[in-house]
């Protein structure tokens, strides 16, 4: 008689112990929404300097500690939002959330793209001079030497601005090859050398099957796999397809306009 040796589990089945402690980081769903509100409503205290990096190096430093300070608190509430996605990508409330972060800081990176285009258009020598003014500038030193690395290769600030909104449409294909990955998919069972039935999915496969011992685990589990892998490649060919081309439109976009 085939025995069941495992079965996948529902985010509820698993012991409290062994899940993430979401409530270091806020203590609530509401208490979340309240902070990713706050964050919009404070862009502004990064955006007052817009047009102002050149005045002087204290305002400078300013802007850069405004923008480290607002990034801080997104890296939290993007976490959190992704972790919950994570937990059950199926739960409409949770692909809700992570959509909204997503657009949200689309809209933020749009908002702050002046700080990389005000600091390439500083002349040469600029940003040296304001390190040695205020010390505290020097902890930025390596972010703004890839800054300027990649002057010859930017745009104008109104069309890097632009690109920056376009973000989320941009990370569109792999949005959709990821929601499709985490929601859509159901993989089979398939049987080990003993002729028991065990669970698949993505994560089994790639973190624990593929890398077995034993042949006909692998071999099995591979062919479960691929069956339904098999099942979306023309939505994942849509998808990869998609990708290629806004790759090659931008650097097409860019080249002509440098």
């Amino acid at each position: 008689m085939t025995i069941v040796k495992e079965k996948l589990v529902t985010r509820s089945e698993v012991p409290v112990d062994q899940t993430w402690k979401l409530e270091d980081l806020f203590p609530s769903v509401d208490a979340w929404e309240q902070e990713l509100a706050a964050i919009e409503a404070d862009v502004s205290s990064v955006t007052q300097f817009k047009g102002q990096l050149g005045n002087d190096s204290k305002t400078f430093l300013d802007c850069l500690l405004a923008e480290e300070e607002l990034k801080k608190r997104m890296i939290l509430v993007g976490t959190y939002a992704s972790l919950r996605f994570s937990e059950d990508a199926t739960n409409p409330e949770n692909q809700g959330n992570a959509a909204r972060v997503s657009s949200i800081f689309s809209a933020i990176s749009a908002a702050l793209s002046f700080i990389e285009s005000e600091i390439l258009a500083l002349p040469k020598g600029t940003i040296e001079q304001y390190i040695k003014e205020e010390n505290e500038l020097e902890v930025f030193q390596n972010n703004l030497n890839m800054i300027l690395e990649k002057k010859p290769y930017t745009l104008s600030p109104e069309t890097e601005e632009a690109l920056a909104a376009l973000g989320e449409v941009h990370d569109a294909p792999y949005m959709i090859y990821q929601r499709s990955k985490a929601s859509d998919m159901t993989f089979p069972t398939f049987k080990d050398e003993e002729g028991n039935d065990l669970p698949l999915s993505f994560a089994l496969f790639e973190d624990r099957y593929e890398l077995s011992e034993s042949p006909v685990v692998r071999r099995n589990a591979f062919q479960a796999f691929s069956e339904t892998l098999k099942k979306y490649q023309n939505t994942f060919a849509a998808a990869y397809a998609t990708e290629v081309k806004n790759k090659w439109h931008y650097l097409k976009y860019e080249t002509i306009n440098l």
